[in-house]
């Protein structure tokens, strides 16, 4: 579904990124992780096609993303980035609708999409309010919304393509039961198809829905692997320089870091 071969990043003479070389199959979900600076975001940004990569290649479905043209890869990668300026007084539900410029399925259709992305991050009540007026968890939601509701059709259903999330830290301005409801939905989406690649700081919500992680420190990959392997003491300590004890979560037998 996508990779990233050898990709290296540098901005102004300062190098952001260095040989990441990462895959990330159809309908799985992977978290990017490390500490502040490590380079997460920039590598969103070259996936995304924000950022041109200094060197090496990213290739979405087996092409060079250099090969899609940006209102054909639209209908099927959305990007949620770490934070979004709206100044406008849309309405919540004037925002959703932005992200269907790209698809020709008709305003009935349209309708029924963006209320079904409102109702499944729990905003169904925020349609006809003024966007600038919301809270910054009720803003972050909306946005949520909005990027499902772009690849909403692979959402739905099984598609040859599988359809592709990137998240930015999605769960920062969450409270306890939206942190929850993310979790659900990218549980969901995967399943259905869409590949996620997400920026996470919390190891524990990692934990409950990555079926890869991938820790970056320096620009630098310094380990990929599944949850079990990879969300240990020794590796905690070794990218966030924090002891930690990892235990076993009582319900689901994920992996409990307890600081």
């Amino acid at each position: 579904m996508l990779k990233t071969r050898s990709i290296g990043l540098n901005i102004a003479g300062v190098p952001l990124l260095n040989n990441i070389s990462i895959s990330c199959p159809k309908g799985t979900v992977t978290a990017l992780m490390g500490p502040n600076g490590a380079g997460k975001t920039s590598l969103l940004r070259v996936i995304s096609g924000e950022y041109k990569a200094s060197q090496g290649t990213v290739d979405i479905n087996g092409r060079g993303a250099n090969d899609w043209a940006r209102p054909e890869i639209a209908k099927f990668m959305a990007v949620l980035p770490q934070s979004s300026t709206l100044d406008f007084a849309f309405t919540a539900e004037e925002v959703v609708a932005l992200s269907r410029t790209p698809h020709n399925t008709g305003l009935s259709r349209d309708l029924e999409i963006i209320s079904s992305a409102l109702s499944m991050v729990d905003a169904s009540y925020l349609a006809d309010r003024s966007f600038v007026k919301l809270s910054g968890g009720e803003k972050q939601r909306v946005h949520l919304a909005r990027v499902l509701a772009q690849i909403w059709e692979h959402c739905e259903n099984q598609s040859s393509d599988g359809g592709i999330l990137l998240l930015d830290e999605p769960s920062a301005s969450f409270d306890l039961a939206h942190q929850i409801m993310l979790i659900e939905i990218v549980q969901k989406i995967s399943t259905a198809g869409v590949t996620v690649i997400m920026v996470m700081h919390d190891l524990n919500l990692a934990a409950k829905c990555a079926d890869q992680l991938v820790f970056m420190n320096s620009g630098e990959c310094t380990a990929m692997g599944t949850v079990p392997e990879l969300l240990t003491s020794e590796m905690i300590r070794k990218v966030y320089s924090v002891n930690a004890e990892v235990g076993l979560h009582p319900v689901d037998g994920t992996p409990l870091i307890i600081i």
